[in-house]
């Protein structure tokens, strides 16, 4: 990974959801020009590259060898982590505290929102996402959570989690069935913390519950869910048929088939569909036996992470360049629709800005530069904020 100093540079390729190449100039950071592609030879990308938004990944555990559930977690890992999600083209992101033992969940939840004072971290995190305590005990819903950590939902442990986060907490993850759980979703929302539903077995009465208490969206559906299902009275029908809650997917060519990813995106429509990566530490390492927030998960040579001796998956290696190119075939939707509930549609749902999604004149430089080739995708070169990064 390099970051740029000042220069001039020719970037061509092809805008996402057209056919025309362009070569876009660069200079100091700040697009000059933007004109169809010409004879020049570019200095990066070409006749096959993709020009494309920047993605806002919501769900990010770790990468690279970062784990952000360590207790030895530092800000300037969050902040190296920053950089490499940058590489790979996501702007903004949401570092994910996971159910663990509430101290260390306050110590990394102080740690992320420390890294937001340092500028890099203050431009691309909009704040946390706690992916528990409040979830659901139970095998299959608890997913790769540690049992003895999952706690009931309590406005304590919840203020204890938000005060050492400094406020800074964007979204949580809960299960709507527990016992507190609606007096925790109405306490956050009061807050200015959406609600996902996600590690549960709700029945549809409790999902409509707390969705007329303020939760908006559902965690990486069809996934940390019951593996034994009643055929109509499950938890996945409810929270589909809900046009009050967006759905977040992990397109990762592991978490959810093919033909289970296309229904799930037909049901609920483009823009109501979030890309995630789940990537924990393990995304762009070696495969091999690791500990995940105290577990011992695999990871194997073909990205599949899972519990040592089962298959219960436990995370995800990929990044999420890879999950929108993946999302597009499996679900057989454009690339520049994949792109969009990668970017936009998580934008709009946590009511941020949204990033310019082709490059204009006198702007600063803001999209990424990839190839997609035999099925598999890879940043050349991110432009993040008028600076340049690459892996």
């Amino acid at each position: 990974m390099s970051i740029a100093a000042k220069e001039t540079v020719l970037v061509r390729g092809r805008l996402y959801g057209e056919g025309r190449r362009l070569d876009v100039k660069i200079r100091n950071g700040t697009v000059r020009s933007v004109r169809n592609a010409g004879r020049s030879a570019p200095d990066f990308g070409g006749d096959d590259a993709i020009l494309a938004p920047t993605l806002f990944d919501i769900q990010v555990n770790g990468g690279f060898g970062i784990d952000l559930q360590s207790p030895d977690i530092t800000v300037d890992g969050v902040i190296e982590l920053t950089a490499k999600l940058h590489a790979w083209g996501v702007s903004r992101w949401c570092p994910t505290i996971i159910t663990n033992d509430l101290d260390v969940m306050a110590k990394n939840c102080r740690t992320s929102t420390q890294a937001m004072d340092v500028p890099l971290g203050r431009r691309a995190i909009p704040g946390l996402h706690l992916e528990g305590p409040f979830i659901s005990p139970e095998d299959g819903a608890r997913g790769a959570h540690r049992r003895e950590c999952v706690r009931p939902p309590s406005l304590k442990d919840f203020e204890y989690l938000y005060e050492a986060a400094s406020g800074g907490v964007l979204y949580m993850t809960l299960a709507p069935e527990r016992p507190g759980a609606l007096e925790v979703i109405r306490a956050a929302r009061g807050h200015g913390v959406a609600i996902s539903l996600g590690h549960h077995a709700a029945s549809r009465e409790d999902i409509s519950a707390a969705a007329k208490a303020g939760a908006t969206l559902c965690t990486h559906l069809g996934n940390a869910i019951s593996t034994t299902l009643h055929r109509h009275n499950n938890p996945l029908w409810p929270q589909l048929a809900d046009s009050r809650l967006a759905i977040s997917l992990l397109a990762d060519g592991h978490h959810l088939p093919a033909d289970v990813l296309k229904t799930f995106v037909r049901a609920k429509g483009i823009d109501s569909v979030v890309l995630t990566s789940d990537a924990t530490h393990l995304a762009g390492l070696k495969p091999g036996r690791y500990d995940l927030a105290g577990v011992s998960v695999e990871l194997k040579a073909n990205g599949l992470i899972s519990l040592v001796g089962t298959e219960m998956l436990a995370g995800s290696s990929a990044m999420l360049l890879e999950c929108v190119e993946r999302a597009s075939n499996a679900a057989e939707i454009p690339l520049e629709a994949a792109v969009r509930c990668a970017s936009a549609v998580p934008a709009r749902l946590f009511r941020l800005r949204t990033a310019s999604g082709s490059p204009r004149e006198g702007r600063r430089a803001d999209f990424v530069v990839f190839h997609a080739r035999r099925g598999k995708i890879r940043p050349e070169v991110s432009f993040v904020r008028g600076v340049r990064y690459m892996i």
